[in-house]
């Protein structure tokens, strides 16, 4: 799937992309929190990367919920964890991205 067939589908809220920084989440069986920087390629949805060497990479699933703490590029700490489903899962073949994955992410409840 390319990468503009993944930004066409259902957006954010708009503006939701600009309000956060980095995505901070548990998963099952790790002892970590991983903590995700927000990519920006112009879309009102969330993206973060993730190599796909990491042990989370395959344990991420589309349509998985997880609870995400997000960041803001302001120092206000966040309020907590927020409700969010994993909506895309895309593997980038070549270029700087080159293994990696683009992990879309939609907040379900604020």
């Amino acid at each position: 799937m390319k990468i503009k067939s993944i930004l066409e589908r259902k957006p954010q809220e708009k503006g939701t992309a600009e309000k956060y920084c980095s995505a901070e989440f548990l998963i099952d069986g790790l002892e970590l929190p991983y903590q995700f920087r927000i990519q920006d390629i112009s879309a009102p949805c969330l993206y973060v990367l993730v190599n796909e060497n990491s042990d989370i990479a395959s344990r991420l699933k589309v349509g998985e919920t997880l609870n995400v703490k997000y960041y803001s590029a302001s120092c206000i700490p966040p309020k907590g964890y927020q409700k969010t489903a994993v909506r895309h899962i895309t593997k980038n073949e070549r270029g700087r991205l080159k293994g990696h994955y683009l992990v879309g992410l939609e907040i379900l409840e604020r």
